[in-house]
């Protein structure tokens, strides 16, 4: 047994960065935050994980969690060693045919990590159901490709680290099916023909055609797939292309989203100076505003709030509307995206025009200039 010694852990705090339901158009908020100690090949982490939940009422997927995705590819489900552990100890025992006790003793002298024999015995059992989760040769999987009539298939290499193997995947567009993942230790040409020749037979065998190859411009990969899949349209990946043509951008998008930030910290300025000059702005904040009533006498008036000026109705609508509109410039300097199709910067400096353009209308009437302090 080993003593966890969670001291000098490197903290790490992953939330998903979606922020509206996939489900529904509802806006996700982050409903819990929970703790974990993960032990990779290199350090130990201290991981928070922010779950988000969708804000939608009495839905049916209410229950439901959104976690980052780099949670899923640092750790898997309750485990306290990483992913790299696990394919690290299923890749010396399954390719280099070493005992449980050796991996354990390298993994302990070498790499210095407190983890037990029987764990170890444990991460191989992991890395082999794992790779029974990716055989495409499975009934159920031929099944669902005959049906579909054809088999559109997107080849990519994962990275671990910079020191372990690649994981090549194999999957299929059409059904989201993993239809082989294989790791190969060198990554030339001539590595990689297996691994394509497994699918082209698979599809044979089942009596399917390729229908189309989706790839990055891996140099190893593109004559690859030329040599296996002969007349196969090839088509490079458009999420690689796009990352590529966003690259440009990055910096003036930046920009934008500083110029958004000090625009949205000006705006809470005047929303709690509203907020502290007329307190009742706080309550009718999303209800009707009332009707404007003849103003009061100043003695009337003397018995209101800040300086006799929310003893009137129609100061107090005036104020909830300048209170509004601070309050949606500050909702929408913090929405997110990704270029190219949905830069950040750029949208929050759209958005906060929309809000510039609806002050402006509503500082027409009258007293509204005053009350938000323009």
């Amino acid at each position: 047994m080993f003593a966890r010694d969670h001291s000098g852990a490197e903290y790490v705090r992953l939330v998903t960065p979606e922020t509206v339901c996939p489900l529904c158009p509802a806006h996700l908020a982050i409903c819990e935050t929970r703790f974990r100690y993960v032990q990779t090949m290199e350090k130990l982490l201290r991981v928070e994980g922010k779950g988000k939940r969708c804000t939608a009422e009495g839905g049916a997927h209410a229950g439901l969690r959104f976690h980052s995705p780099d949670l899923g590819r640092l750790v898997l489900k309750g485990q306290e060693f990483g992913r790299d552990v696990v394919m690290f100890s299923g890749d010396q025992h399954l390719r280099e045919n070493l005992s449980i006790p050796r991996i354990h003793r390298r993994l302990v002298e070498e790499f210095h990590i407190p983890i037990s024999e029987r764990t170890v015995g444990n991460q191989v059992e992991c890395y082999v159901g794992l790779c029974s989760c990716v055989a495409g040769d499975t009934e159920r999987l031929r099944e669902r490709l005959k049906r579909q009539g054809g088999i559109v298939l997107a080849v990519d290499g994962v990275h671990f680290d910079a020191a372990s193997p690649v994981l090549y995947v194999q999957r299929d567009v059409l059904s989201d099916e993993v239809l082989y993942a294989e790791r190969r230790l060198s990554r030339s040409k001539d590595d990689l023909l297996p691994m394509l020749r497994r699918t082209a037979a698979l599809a044979a065998e089942i009596g399917v055609p390729i229908l189309g190859v989706v790839s990055d411009k891996e140099t190893s990969v593109v004559p690859a797939i030329a040599e296996v899949f002969v007349g196969v349209p090839h088509q490079f990946c458009q999420t690689h292309f796009l990352s590529n043509v966003a690259e440009p951008l990055k910096a003036d998008d930046r920009e934008l989203a500083a110029v958004a930030k000090e625009t949205v910290l000006e705006l809470r300025r005047v929303q709690r100076k509203i907020e502290r000059l007329f307190p009742a702005v706080k309550v009718a904040v999303g209800r009707p505003l009332p009707e404007a009533q003849p103003a009061a006498s100043p003695a009337a008036e003397g018995d209101g709030g800040s300086n006799g000026r929310s003893g009137t109705d129609e100061g107090l609508a005036e104020a909830t509307v300048a209170s509004a509109l601070a309050r949606a410039g500050t909702a929408v300097g913090a929405v997110y995206g990704r270029a190219i199709t949905d830069p950040p910067g750029l949208k929050r400096f759209k958005r906060l025009q929309e809000v510039r353009a609806a002050a402006e209308k509503a500082a027409k009437k009258r007293g509204l200039r005053k009350a938000v302090g323009r």
